[in-house]
């Protein structure tokens, strides 16, 4: 067969909108509407031809050169590392597609629509535990639709992923019916009944109003940046650092903060003045009754760097010495980044429970529902982000806050200060460019709430294996026994 049968007029269309939907739907650009629309088009595509092969590496194709465009230049402007995370984003994607083109007609229709979507939604999963984080999740695309993504406090963002690949397949399904038999499918009717629930819920959750005590956080971004701007070698002083520190520490006590944190690596140091470093900001904050987020990137020798960020509470005890539990692949791993894979740890204070993570760590979901199920209420992020990737970075977080019912407070260099409510509503955003200090007080309330996916998040995602697996054993029951069924038909005539 020549490859102009598998591209006939009609076919050809839906594989033109499907490239130039899944460029614009998510990444770089953002067009919500079109992440349902995309995965139809190459479903139809791939199950209007027969053969298997030609068709699957079609889409595979144009799925690659689509992620390629989506996220050329996101990671800091070096396209071969972009170039590298595109391939691997398209990788996720075709998995679904060719699964589900190999095993279409071996089941019932009704069975088959349920494949995609499984797929999609635990291929998501299973791809958060690679060092490289997925920042493709079809929910990503409604990062801005509050009122759709608090679904997640029930089922997490693969859920919403779920819901919105079952669009293409009951889609294409319910088409396919209606050119055969002319009828609606009943499954347009229960999916257009569940879209209904998602935005009651949403909507109700985000009526509800709050209650309870409040308090302020400071976010300040540190004295190390303008080294790296100045392009030097070494940090400054400790006696520098800490006149730097004193100064913002002071500003938060008159706007009454009861915490300030500080950009990631906010202060670069060598492994023998970190104790002093440390000492002497314990002090300053039993001095002023403030927590401080200390965040320190220490210098062991050339090849040997840490990462961290030292939770001080207000009466000058060291509570938390966190390593950034995630590196950047290429960035960090293989540049000398080294971390002691830190425990998972809450503290209870008169603020509520009190957390740390560092930037990437947030892309990981799993990690941090294992900390919500230590009673987190408030999480403390330090940050470094770049040109591109700072507002999906940032607005990744509402994800994680709804999943998990906490607040946070994201401080960052060289991109968006930010915290967040646990419904995932933004309450300070504050973009910064260029590494030139800032002072910014944002209120949080002291209480998170904990969500139906805090508690079962551990294990929920692992039904869509589950489920994947009973529809495919269902389906190919129904399938044999139509067969047997229609097999009978003819000898009894």
């Amino acid at each position: 067969m020549k490859i102009s049968e598998y591209l006939s007029e009609k076919k050809k269309y839906y594989l033109i909108l499907g490239f130039i939907f899944s460029v614009v739907s998510i990444g770089r650009f953002n067009f919500p509407l079109l992440i349902f629309i995309w995965p139809y088009c190459f479903l139809e595509f791939l199950h209007q031809n027969e053969k298997k092969v030609i068709p699957i590496l079609i889409v595979s194709l144009c799925l690659i050169f689509s992620n390629m465009l989506r996220w050329i230049g996101i990671y800091n402007h070096n396209d071969l590392y972009s170039l590298i995370v595109g391939i691997y984003y398209s990788v996720i994607n075709i998995i679904p597609y060719i699964i589900d083109d190999i095993i279409y007609n071996k089941i019932s229709k009704c069975a088959s629509i349920f494949i995609f979507p499984l797929l999609v939604a635990f291929i998501e999963y299973i791809f958060e535990f690679v060092p490289i984080a997925n920042n493709n999740v079809y929910a990503y695309a409604l990062r801005n639709n509050l009122q759709i993504i608090q679904i997640c406090s029930l089922f997490g963002c693969y859920f919403l992923s779920f819901i919105i690949a079952l669009f293409a397949s009951i889609t294409n399904y319910s088409y396919n019916l209606y050119i055969k038999e002319k009828k609606i499918s009943k499954f347009m009717y229960w999916y257009a009944i569940i879209i209904l629930f998602i935005t009651s819920f949403g909507s109700i959750r985000l009526l509800i109003p709050e209650r309870g005590e409040r308090f302020n956080i400071a976010a300040a971004l540190g004295i190390s940046n303008r080294m790296w701007e100045e392009e030097k070698e070494s940090g400054f002083p400790i006696d520098v650092y800490i006149s730097y520190m004193e100064k913002y520490i002071i500003k938060a006590n008159y706007s009454d903060a009861k915490v300030i944190i500080f950009a990631e690596e906010a202060f670069d140091i060598y492994a023998k003045d970190r104790k002093e470093i440390i000492n002497k900001t314990a002090k300053l904050a039993e001095k002023y009754n403030i927590f401080v987020v200390l965040t320190l990137g220490v210098v062991y020798d050339t090849n040997y760097f840490k990462n961290e960020a030292i939770l001080i509470s207000d009466r000058g005890n060291v509570l938390y010495n966190y390593e950034k539990r995630n590196l950047i692949p290429v960035m960090e791993y293989g540049a000398g980044y080294y971390t002691n894979m830190t425990d998972y740890k809450t503290f209870y204070t008169d603020l509520g429970y009190l957390g740390v993570v560092i930037c990437y760590d947030i892309n990981f979901p799993y990690y941090l529902n294992n900390l919500t199920n230590l009673g987190l209420d408030t999480l403390l992020i330090p940050s470094w982000d770049w040109d591109g990737l700072t507002e999906f970075h940032s607005t990744e977080l509402r994800f994680r806050s709804i999943e998990n019912g906490f607040n946070a407070m994201k401080s960052t260099a060289n991109g968006i200060t930010l915290s967040t409510d646990f419904k995932g509503r933004f309450l300070t955003y504050y973009q910064r460019y260029k590494c030139e200090d800032y002072f910014i007080l944002s209120t949080v309330y002291k209480k998170g709430a904990r969500t139906l996916y805090s508690y079962i998040g551990k294990f929920f995602n692992y039904l869509y294996l589950v489920a994947l697996i009973i529809v495919l054993i269902i389906g190919r029951y129904k399938m044999i026994k139509e067969r047997n069924k229609g097999e009978n038909k003819i000898k009894i005539k």
